[in-house]
């Protein structure tokens, strides 16, 4: 039986927080084609062990074209994955001020969270905005890691695409939208 994850329909709105607007952004999914699969194998890591930080540039979208990605994140068990999105800032912390809680014991994925063989966390990639994992081998033996991305591509209608009065509607929540996100701080 093969696994496919869920991806929104073409049509739909999205909208996240332009950190540097400071205000909601709109994007329309036109068109899609996938899923598209990119598994990918760690180096091997000696148990207890922390790998290098692995930067997926190659899964970077077009500068040319209007694509943007959903990919959903499935990885092996044995291991806990940092997941850093985009490629510099680490997700799934807790704030700077919160020094009682390692991040070692937060701050990552597990397979029992987002199996490999049916993904359950999932990222959006825009343009500069692509992913980096770092594994770290908690099974007590000597193993290698794996991640595999399971993405949709997407065509889009950007913000600055839309008429004014299809980006009011959309503010006023009489055209609906679903919330995204593109990574980084908060």
């Amino acid at each position: 039986m093969s696994f496919t994850p869920s991806f929104p329909e073409p049509g739909v709105y999205v909208r996240y927080w332009d950190q540097t607007a400071k205000e909601f952004k709109f994007i329309r999914l036109m068109e899609r084609s996938g899923p598209l699969k990119y598994p990918r194998r760690l180096p091997q890591l000696t148990a207890g062990s922390k790998g290098d930080t692995t930067t997926f540039d190659e899964l970077n979208p077009s500068e040319t074209k209007k694509h943007r990605y959903m990919a959903y994140v499935g990885v092996r068990p044995g291991f806990q994955y940092y997941l850093w999105h985009p490629y510099d800032v680490k997700l799934l912390k807790w704030d700077e001020d919160i020094t009682d809680i390692t991040e070692d014991d937060t701050a990552n994925l597990t397979y029992e969270e987002s199996p490999y063989e049916a993904p359950t966390k999932f990222i959006w990639i825009q343009r500069d905005r692509y992913p980096a994992l770092q594994a770290r081998n908690v099974s007590g033996k000597t193993g290698t890691p794996e991640v595999i991305f399971i993405a949709m591509l997407y065509i889009v209608l950007e913000d600055k695409d839309l008429d004014a009065d299809t980006k009011a509607k959309l503010r006023a929540g009489q055209i609906p939208s679903i919330p995204i996100s593109f990574g980084g701080e908060m």
